[in-house]
């Protein structure tokens, strides 16, 4: 609100100096799951991207001070959220703030407050180190995507040093997908043979309890980064103290329900976010024959994350026959160990004329939480200006189990309108970090305009 209003004071000074605009973006997505070779299963994906108005503007009263605000309007009608559980959501639309922030600028330094998204890292569709703003998973296909978030940030800087300090008070959960992907523990790997005694029990309802941390100071998170930029690069550390933004399954599992006819049974499990510590290095520079190459790196310190039922839980599923008798000790899934996890990445790029070639290296994808747990990711991508008005798109990834590509064709009219059609299918082995996105796959057409 205070960010709103000095906004707002700022934007009734700025006079001639004040810009504005909107954009309109609609898309469609057909699944593609099984749809080909069923027809009857063909349906309708929405990730909340229906229709979206972004309207913008910008003031800046004198050339030390500027602010800006873009939010969008997002018609997304009804879908189903996933996490551990499906659960309807009835809300047809929503707002999401982009920028609403002030900024204040001398010659070495720059303050800037309010809603901004703070993008660290050098990599391209993929960061280790781009972790202060909450992942946004809506559309589960762009691993890039993150929400905007309320921060502080004061830079200093001479011509090729800068230091920066950011300040994030609140905490933002990121935005999970609306179609059953895997991005976490589930069932499988929460209740098994240490639950059941090695019987066949069908986990029915699994409700999720989230523990969303509270807005304190002791859950402020913190980041700095120190960057230096000669002729020849450009080169940081950083460093980012807080708690991921994508939930881990932490504490009791609870029993809501047992059907004794079936051996079901119905449980509640709780939904956290653990404190992390990132460390990050990155480097970029461009060598001959016109190649640019990067890389990052980045040491996390997470916080170790385990899921068990109490003993009074136990005795209940002993009682109900569940099991045959408490175990003892009692069981507990780890999660999370909280041993360090070094993830990193590197890439080259290059272009051929009207073509640019970009290849890349991941060891680690976000969504992988233990050092044991990490994979290898080879990652290519294309863009081809076919014409002034026409370009093509295209992304391909594998861990070499499952794999998932982008192809789009986009068709441009002056700078004002753009329309694009375009397919991303994802195949793989459930057991795959890429396959277990499989049910994202679609093709789809967007329709996007500026004014």
């Amino acid at each position: 609100m205070l960010t709103t209003v000095l906004w707002m004071g700022l934007a009734a000074q700025a006079g001639p100096s004040m810009k504005a605009g909107a954009g309109v973006r609609t898309t469609a997505r057909l699944s593609t799951q099984d749809c080909l070779s069923t027809p009857a299963q063909c349906r309708w994906l929405n990730f909340r991207d229906a229709a979206v108005l972004s309207p913008w503007a910008s003031a800046s009263p004198s050339r030390d001070v500027s602010a800006r605000i873009d939010v969008d309007l997002r018609i997304h009608g009804r879908a189903t959220g996933y996490g551990l559980e499906a659960r309807p959501i009835q809300q047809p639309w929503s707002l999401r703030v982009q920028d609403a922030w002030v900024s204040a600028r001398s010659a070495h330094t720059e303050l800037k407050v309010g809603i901004q998204r703070i993008a660290w890292g050098e990599a391209q569709k993929v960061s280790v180190v781009d972790t202060i703003n909450p992942l946004n998973l809506e559309d589960p296909t762009q691993l890039d995507q993150r929400l905007s978030t309320l921060a502080a940030t004061f830079t200093a800087h001479t011509e090729v040093l800068a230091l920066t300090a950011v300040v994030v008070p609140y905490f933002v959960p990121a935005a999970l997908p609306t179609v059953d992907v895997d991005l976490m523990a589930d069932r499988d790997d929460l209740f098994d043979e240490r639950y059941t005694g090695g019987k066949a029990v069908d986990v029915g309802a699994l409700e999720a309890r989230p523990d969303v941390p509270p807005n304190t100071l002791a859950d402020t998170a913190v980041a700095a980064r120190l960057r230096w930029t000669p002729a020849f690069g450009d080169f940081a550390v950083s460093w980012h103290s807080g708690r991921d933004s994508l939930p881990q399954v932490a504490g009791d599992v609870r029993l809501l329900g047992y059907q004794t006819k079936k051996d079901r049974v119905d449980v509640s499990v709780p939904i956290a976010y653990p404190r992390m510590h990132t460390y990050g290095v990155t480097g970029r520079s461009t060598l001959p024959f016109d190649i640019t190459a990067w890389s990052e790196f980045a040491l996390t310190m997470g916080q170790r994350t385990v899921a068990k039922p109490s003993a009074s839980q136990l005795e209940a599923l002993s009682s109900l026959g569940v099991i045959d008798a408490v175990p003892t000790p009692g069981p507990e899934t780890e999660t999370q160990d909280g041993d360090p996890i070094t993830r990193w990445i590197v890439g080259l790029e290059r272009p051929f004329g009207p073509v640019r070639l970009v290849g890349q290296w991941l060891h680690g994808l976000f969504t992988e939480r233990k050092q044991s747990e990490l994979k290898d990711y080879a990652m290519a991508g294309l863009r081809w200006s076919v014409s002034p008005t026409v370009r093509l798109d295209a992304h391909t990834a594998t861990d070499f189990e499952g794999h998932l590509t982008d192809v789009g064709i986009t068709f441009l009219h002056a700078d004002t309108a753009e329309i694009t059609v375009a397919t991303t299918q994802i195949r793989g082995p459930s057991e795959s970090t890429l396959g277990g996105l499989e049910s994202a796959s679609n093709v789809r057409t967007q329709v996007a305009m500026r004014f």
